[in-house]
């Protein structure tokens, strides 16, 4: 397997926020307010998912989302 995967879906956080966007989508703002990380690292826990092909990020303005 991959390693920037298996890096990605060993990180406690990034697997809740997986679980958060099963659901649907959402932005780095919404996702923080449901976990107790900034924005900023919901951000960053978001570009690693993406980087490993795990979720599809955009941004809008200075918000990213997933």
């Amino acid at each position: 397997m991959d390693d920037d995967l298996w890096s990605a879906i060993g990180d406690p956080t990034r697997r809740r926020l997986i679980d958060l966007l099963s659901d649907g989508h959402g932005t780095a703002t919404s996702l923080s307010e449901r976990l107790p990380v900034t924005r900023q690292a919901v951000a960053k826990h978001l570009d690693v998912l993406d980087q490993a092909g795990l979720v599809h990020g955009t941004t809008a303005g200075r918000e990213p989302s997933a």
